[in-house]
């Protein structure tokens, strides 16, 4: 075996510019994997499952609704009223047909079609 100095490029051989490039390759291949576009993936659901904000916010109208949209008269109101307001603006991020972020009882009567609040 020779000795070489593995931190100087000019005693590097093939093999080892081979492996570097793969290297790089692989973790742009993973990279990408991990942080890059998740293709219509606005919220996850619990198993990674993927849903749209609109339908989640829904949902979560559809129960802020049935205290009349009133924060005040249940302790888990407040967070649900803090995570329509965030589902709301990632909507808005996403699409084109904008909600009114500062008044979601009106958000909330968009998205489920009713008047619930």
């Amino acid at each position: 075996m020779e000795n070489r100095k593995i931190t100087n490029p000019k005693t590097w051989k093939k093999a080892d510019f081979a492996a570097l490039v793969f290297l790089i390759l692989v973790v742009s291949f993973f990279g990408y994997y991990v942080f890059g576009p998740k293709n219509g993936c606005e919220v996850a659901r619990p198993g990674y499952k993927c849903e749209t904000a609109w339908n989640v916010m829904a949902e979560h109208c559809l129960y802020w609704g049935n205290w009349s949209c009133d924060s005040s008269r249940d302790v888990s109101l407040p967070q649900v009223e803090w995570y329509i307001s965030n589902l709301c603006k990632i909507h808005n991020e996403y699409h084109d047909n904008k909600l009114d972020c500062t008044n979601l009882k009106e958000a909330c009567n968009v998205v489920t079609g009713k008047q619930i609040c």
